[in-house]
Parts: structure tokens; C-alpha cells; sequence
């Protein structure tokens, strides 16, 4: 049950209010988190290739960038999805073993994964960012060739929002709440995080634009709505329209992005960012608290500190 409003939880500096916080504690997690990460992504990936019985042209595609990108068979989705979405789980056992602080409080400052903002977010992004996002993939003329098989499908179906919930973990719950917690500053935590974002996104340059643009926007979302559950949403909406579009036949995924994608997200993220702030002058939506995670894990270190 929701019962308090929060007042001084930011999320982006969030890290800070937990008793014993250091700046050197979120480098410890990331160590831990990219050791757990990288074994799961290798075995997912070497898993996917051996049963998809072409182990050499799968390893080929996955380091030929978008271009080569396969979404659509099931192990294809298994390797280049799921391979993203374990950063999760790699996340979780992280802050599991370290236990500096609860891992509900990388997900948001108001105790956790609430499926209503997530839920009614998720009709603004399906308006601004999904309807306008298929007519303009439309107009590219896609080959009309359907690649998806209907395992492929059911795959990109369950593992397409992972990939893209486990993204917003990376860059706008660990990167941003580290840099903006050793700087107190939100707005170089949000900066720091678009430029890791947008290097580990290989495009052409407009692509990298495009990304950037994204990842800002995100990162604001995170911010005002303090947690993912919105910009995961939307993430989840821009995400899934590629996959199945190219999936279909109606659209591509690949390196060279085009102007038209940059002038797209420029104009229509800023537009979901305006109407975030109308609902939550509103309805006070993103003040909703499940529990105090940082009055809970105090209480508990104070507690075990007088042991």
C-alpha cells in the first residue's frame, strides 16, 4: 500500500542516503557486476550458437553490428536479446553479495517496481512514440520479406523488453546514480551516461546523434519520475517497433541511420518528457512510495552496528 510522498529521495544521487556510503562502493559493484555479466553473456551466447548448429556464422554476425543483427530466429533472439537482458540478474547477484545498498533502489527512490507508473506510462509512449514510429518505419520500404520464425517471434516477444529494462539498469540506474551520487550533481550523472550509451551504440554518426538524444531524454525521464519504470517503457515502445517491423519485413535495423531518425526522437521524446510533467503536476503519480528503502536499510545497518 502507497503510504507516504517523497520529498527528498532523489533518484539520481539516491546512493548517498544509505548509511556507510562510499564513493568507492558502486566501483566494487561494478566489478562484481561485470564479472557475473560477462559469464552469463558467454554462455548465453556460446548456448545460442552451438544449438543453432552454425556456431562460426553466428559468432560473425553478432560482431558484424546491426547490420547483421538477428532478432528473428530463436536462438538468433536468445544470443543478441538475451545476452542483454542477463545484466539483470548480474545486477541483482551484485548487489546481492555486496549488499551496500537494496537493489530495489537502483530501479527506483520510491522503493522499488511500480507496475502502474510503468502501465499508464506506457500508453503516452504507445501515442507519441509508437504510432508515429510505424507509419514513419513504413516510408522506408522495408524488403517485405518475413524473417521471423514463430519461435523467433514468441523470443523477441519475452526477451525485447528485457533487453531494453536491462539497458535502463546499466546506463540510468548503475552509470547515472554512481556519477550523479559522487558529484551531487543529477546533471553529470545524466551527461555521463548518454556518452556510454551512445559509444556502445555502433552507428554512423547520425545514429550516435540519435542515440545521444535518446539517452538524454531517458536520463531525464529517470530524473523527473524518479525511477525506470517510464523510461523503460518508453524504451520498450521504440525497441520492440524495430524488431517487429524488421521482423515483418516492414522496416531494417542496421549501422546507417538516417536524419530522419535523429529529427524523429528530438521532437517526439521531448513531447512524452512535457507530458510526464503535466501528469505529475496532475496526479503526483511519481511521489507514490511502496516502502522507504533507505529508512529500512538504516535502521537494519544502525541495528547491526550496536550488535
Amino acid at each position: 500500500m502507497f503510504s507516504r510522498e517523497v520529498t527528498e529521495h532523489g533518484y539520481v544521487t539516491y546512493p548517498r542516503r544509505f548509511e556507510g556510503y562510499k564513493w568507492s562502493k558502486p566501483i566494487i559493484v561494478t566489478v562484481l557486476f561485470l564479472a557475473f555479466y560477462y559469464m552469463f553473456m558467454n554462455v548465453i551466447v556460446l548456448f545460442s550458437a552451438v544449438c543453432s548448429g552454425n556456431l562460426t556464422e553466428m559468432i560473425k554476425n553478432l560482431k558484424s553490428g546491426y547490420d547483421a543483427f538477428d532478432t528473428f530466429s530463436a536462438f538468433g533472439a536468445l544470443a543478441t536479446l538475451g545476452s542483454i537482458a542477463a545484466a539483470i540478474p548480474a545486477l541483482m547477484l551484485a548487489a546481492a553479495i555486496f549488499k551496500d545498498r537494496p537493489f530495489s533502489s537502483y530501479t527506483s527512490s520510491r522503493g522499488g517496481w511500480n507496475w502502474k507508473i510503468f502501465f499508464i506510462m506506457l500508453v503516452p509512449a504507445l501515442i507519441i512514440i509508437g504510432i508515429p514510429g510505424v507509419i514513419l518505419t513504413l516510408r522506408e520500404n522495408g524488403n517485405h520479406v518475413v524473417r521471423f520464425t514463430v519461435v523467433g517471434f514468441i523470443m523477441v516477444t519475452i526477451l525485447g523488453p528485457l533487453q531494453c529494462v536491462a539497458e535502463e539498469y546499466i546506463f540510468r540506474g548503475l552509470i547515472m546514480q554512481t556519477v550523479g551520487s559522487w558529484f551531487r550533481l543529477p546533471i553529470i550523472g545524466i551527461i555521463v551516461q548518454v556518452i556510454v550509451f551512445a559509444v556502445l551504440h555502433p552507428y554512423n554518426m547520425w545514429g550516435v546523434l540519435s542515440v545521444s538524444v535518446t539517452g538524454l531524454c531517458f536520463g531525464i525521464i529517470a530524473y523527473l519520475t524518479k525511477g525506470l519504470e517510464t523510461s523503460s517503457a518508453v524504451h520498450i515502445v521504440n525497441n520492440m517497433i524495430a524488431f517487429y517491423m524488421t521482423g515483418f519485413g516492414l522496416g531494417k535495423i542496421e549501422t546507417n541511420v538516417n536524419p530522419t531518425d535523429l529529427i524523429f526522437n528530438a521532437i517526439a521524446l521531448p513531447i512524452y518528457i512535457v507530458v510526464i510533467i503535466i501528469i505529475e503536476k496532475k496526479f503526483h503519480l511519481f511521489d507514490e512510495v511502496k516502502k522507504d528503502d533507505v529508512a529500512i536499510f538504516n535502521e537494519k545497518k544502525q541495528q547491526s552496528q550496536k550488535a
